[in-house]
This record gives structure tokens, C-alpha cells and sequence, in this order.
């Protein structure tokens, strides 16, 4: 049922009687605003909140905590450091770290991860390569020269007097 003076005349209200509660009627709508203007006071009121708001602070964000953090593990491996852990084992004892304000320096930590987990980081003593070929046994002797000989005769034996 529409609240209309129809509908107050149909419950048998008299002229007086639907003039006032018509008009109590509009007194308690008096803050409502209609529909066709509320996206106008919506966007007003989103623009008054955005001049007065602070700009946001992104590195607060976990999407810059995460890209941060990315950044720091790459500038770690690359460095001095990690220069005796094999390539690609870099990753893995990076996690193992420890980064809080109070922890060990990474050169220690990186000893007893070394003591654990040897097969990750390159001989610290290298052996240096030797300079000719390495045999079984070693090499006695000379390469063969051939017999000396002016003619081919001299150097074959053949020989015309037989």
C-alpha cells in the first residue's frame, strides 16, 4: 500500500485528519536526500576525504616488503659472501640465514653452514692443475729423430752393391 490521501481517505480519515499526517509525513523525510543526487554527495564526500587524507605510505605494503627483500637476497649473492657457495645453492643457504639485528655476521654463519652442508660450497684449498699431461707411469726418453742420411738410400739401407 502506497502512502498516498488516497490511501489515508480509504481508512477513513477526514480532510484535517490526512492534512497532518501528510504533513509529518514530509517532516520526518526532511534528511533524506532522493536517489538521483546520491551519487553526486557519494563522489563529494570521496574527493573532501582524498584532499584531506595523508598520502599512503607504500613501504608499508607487503608487495614493497616482498620486492625489498627480493632485492637485499639478490645484493647478498652476488656479493663477497656468497663468492664460495656454488651458484646454485645460493638461494637455499641464503634462507638458512640468519638476518635479525642481533644474529651472527654471515661469514660465520656461513662456516657452520659449511660444517653441515659441505656439498653446497666450492674447496676452499684449490689444487692447482698440473702443467703437462699426467700418465700411469712417467716418460723416459726422446722422441725418435730418424736416421741421418744425405740420400735415400743412406736412410732406407738399400744399397745397389748386393
Amino acid at each position: 500500500m502506497a502512502f498516498t490521501r488516497k490511501a489515508l481517505e480509504s481508512l477513513g480519515l477526514n480532510e484535517d485528519q490526512r492534512e497532518k499526517v501528510m504533513t509529518l509525513y514530509g517532516t520526518s523525510l526532511s534528511g533524506f536526500i532522493p536517489k538521483s543526487e546520491l551519487q553526486t554527495k557519494i563522489n563529494e564526500a570521496v574527493a573532501d576525504a582524498q584532499k584531506n587524507a595523508p598520502p599512503p605510505d607504500v613501504t608499508t605494503t607487503d608487495a614493497y616488503k616482498a620486492i625489498a627483500e627480493e632485492r637485499d637476497m639478490l645484493r647478498a649473492l652476488n656479493g663477497d659472501d656468497f663468492a664460495s657457495v656454488k651458484p646454485k645453492f645460493r638461494e637455499t643457504v641464503y634462507k638458512m640465514m640468519n638476518r635479525e639485528e642481533n644474529a651472527p655476521p654471515i661469514a660465520e654463519q656461513l662456516k657452520t653452514v659449511a660444517e653441515q652442508f659441505e656439498e653446497y660450497f666450492t674447496p676452499t684449498d684449490p689444487q692447482q692443475p698440473p702443467a703437462s699431461p699426467q700418465f700411469g707411469a712417467t716418460v723416459k726418453g726422446q722422441m725418435p729423430n730418424g736416421q741421418q742420411g744425405n740420400a735415400f738410400m743412406d736412410v732406407w739401407g738399400y744399397d745397389k752393391k748386393g
